[in-house]
């Protein structure tokens, strides 16, 4: 567990359903991902998914949640996919808790969190240059741009999209 000055971050599990599902089925919400939205089906094998990699002896995916103190309602949720000593990091937060700084405080904590606890040395995160949200958490992180990548083709609800996929690093001998 992570806790922040309004957050309490901690790993996914099945009593997170509802919450997730709120803003998880949600179109805008999921409008510039590739794997949201989702159906609440899809949700629930997500959950049961990543609590299961989470068990494992060294585990490759990590999902948190991020719950508000007052309230303990999740309100979004946070992947750290390690490759070897590298991560790439996620998210997706309730359009009704946006432009709070909420996401930007969670982020550089499971950042802080990854380059103490798990030997992890750059962490990367990844969006289309639509989602401006999420490049200014980026941003907001201490994340240095990478690259922008045009006319990048992905599968999405099992159609082709073609976006402009911006990269963003940080490393942890810079911080």
């Amino acid at each position: 567990m992570i806790e922040t000055e309004r957050l309490i971050i901690s790993p996914i599990n099945e009593m997170d359903y509802e919450d997730i599902c709120d803003y998880g089925c949600d179109e805008e919400t999921g409008e510039y991902m590739i794997h949201w939205p989702k159906t609440r089906e899809e949700i629930r094998e997500f959950i049961k998914d990543r609590i299961s990699s989470m068990s494992l002896e060294n585990p490759i995916w990590y999902e948190f949640v991020m719950r508000l103190k007052e309230t303990s309602k999740v309100i979004g949720n946070i992947s750290l996919i390690i490759k070897g000593s590298e991560a790439e990091i996620g998210w997706i937060s309730n359009k009704k808790y946006w432009n709070n700084g909420y996401m930007s405080e969670a982020v550089n904590a499971v950042i802080k969190n990854a380059f103490d606890n798990l030997s992890i040395c750059k962490i990367v995160a990844t969006c289309t240059d639509k989602n401006i949200g999420s490049y200014r958490v980026m941003e907001k992180c201490n994340m240095k741009k990478l690259s922008l990548e045009k006319n990048k083709k992905a599968i999405r609800k099992q159609i082709e999209v073609t976006y402009d996929k911006l990269t963003y690093v940080i490393d942890k001998s810079l911080i």
